[in-house]
Formats: structure tokens, C-alpha cells, sequence
């Protein structure tokens, strides 16, 4: 073959392959530009007077929607008994953001003596100090818990050497009340929980709120005491 030949056989090749490249550009031009969704994460915003009717009354509704939220916050499943169940607390504080609980009872069986409890706490929400008491003449036992964390970090405190310098600034209205200052930092997948009967505990989640389980056996609200008197 002659190197004429060659050179018009490359000239035709090259041709065919930019040919190629410019229908191929012409096409890619000419599909619409794909929609990309990004999924953005719930995130939490609310003022403590967002949980307060104007006469100062506790909206238990209002704050059962916000745990609803850090539910979907953290990806928890959330079945249609949940909110219909769930409670929500503020202690008569008038400060729930600072002191305050939401939860739900999967169960609590005072025959059987065994509770199976959800608890959902908004960043910074403290549980405030208080101990378990029994009821001999009803049958109940003094409450022993422990804490299973689902998702965020709480910090609890209880009976043992007093931590020097703990994680958490105590909301005021607690602050001349905390006696148990030994500190348990808990994180997804810890477990923590009280080491005998009568122990005063108290707990306050991180700024990222906490999701935590805690099974133990059968709870009474009217059972529970408090360092504070002026709680409800």
C-alpha cells in the first residue's frame, strides 16, 4: 500500500471518530439536565415558649410533636401507637426545654413486675434528681432501672466519687438541688443504670438529645421522690 493510501485511510478514520465525538457531545447537550433530590435531615427548632399556652399551661401536645421530630431526627421507627401513647413532662417547671421527658410505656406490669420504657430527651433536657421508693402494702417493689442508648448521648449522675468537673451546666432552677454528682458519660450502644435501691439519679442529655430504653421493674409516678419539693 502506498503511503498516499495510508495517509487517506487515517484522514478517514480520524474524520469517522470526530464525527463520532461531535454527535455523541450533540446528544448529551440535547437530554435534559436530570433533577437531582438531596435529602435534607429534620432538624429541630423551637423556643421553651413554643410549649406554653398563654395562661402558662403546659402543652403536652405541642411538646409530643418536637420528640416526634427528633424521632425522625434520628431515623427512629415510629409506629402509629406511639404518638397516640407517648407522655411528655415538664414538673409544673414552666421550663421544658431545661427540665423535661417524653417517652412511651411499651409496658409496664404491675402483676408481673416488669416495665419496658422508651425515653426521648431534646438536647440539653434533664431528668431532674429523684429516687424510687416501694409500696409493701400494694405489692411494690422499690424501682431498679438501667439505660440502653439508642441514639445521641446522655450524661447521668449518680451514687460513687463526685466527678470533679462534670459535662453538663444544670439548668437553675435544678442547680441547688443536685446532690449526685457522679458522672456517667452514655453513648449509642451503652448501657448504665442505678447500683442499688433508694439511689438518687439524675440525667441530662448532650446537645444532640438522646433516645434511650430503659427496662426495669414496674414504675409509679406517685412512687417517685424528689430533692426537689417543688416538683410534680
Amino acid at each position: 500500500m502506498s503511503n498516499k493510501s495510508k495517509i487517506g485511510r487515517r484522514a478517514a478514520c480520524a474524520a469517522m471518530v470526530g464525527g463520532g465525538s461531535l454527535l455523541a457531545s450533540q446528544i448529551a447537550v440535547a437530554q435534559p439536565l436530570r433533577q437531582i433530590r438531596v435529602r435534607t435531615r429534620p432538624t429541630l427548632s423551637y423556643t421553651n415558649s413554643d410549649f406554653y399556652q398563654s395562661d402558662g399551661t403546659f402543652d403536652a401536645e405541642a411538646a409530643k410533636d418536637v420528640y416526634i421530630d427528633l424521632l425522625k431526627l434520628a431515623g427512629y421507627p415510629i409506629p402509629k401507637r406511639l404518638r397516640a401513647e407517648m407522655f411528655a413532662k415538664d414538673w409544673d417547671t414552666g421550663r421544658f426545654t431545661e427540665v423535661g421527658l417524653g417517652g412511651i410505656f411499651w409496658v409496664n406490669d404491675k402483676e408481673w413486675n416488669y416495665t419496658s420504657l422508651e425515653m426521648f430527651l431534646l438536647p440539653n433536657q434533664m431528668i431532674p434528681e429523684h429516687w424510687h421508693i416501694g409500696d409493701p402494702t400494694d405489692g411494690v417493689k422499690v424501682k431498679l432501672e438501667s439505660w440502653h442508648v439508642r441514639w445521641g448521648k446522655t450524661y447521668t449522675y449518680g451514687a460513687g466519687e463526685p466527678t470533679k468537673k462534670i459535662h453538663v451546666k444544670v439548668p437553675a432552677s435544678q442547680a441547688k438541688y443536685v446532690t449526685a454528682m457522679h458522672e456517667t458519660p452514655l453513648g449509642v450502644g451503652d448501657v448504665g443504670g442505678i447500683k442499688s435501691p433508694l439511689e438518687k439519679h439524675w440525667q441530662q442529655a448532650a446537645p444532640s438529645g438522646c433516645i434511650l430504653t430503659e427496662p426495669s421493674n414496674y414504675h409509679s409516678d406517685d412512687l417517685m421522690r424528689y430533692t426537689n419539693p417543688n416538683l410534680k
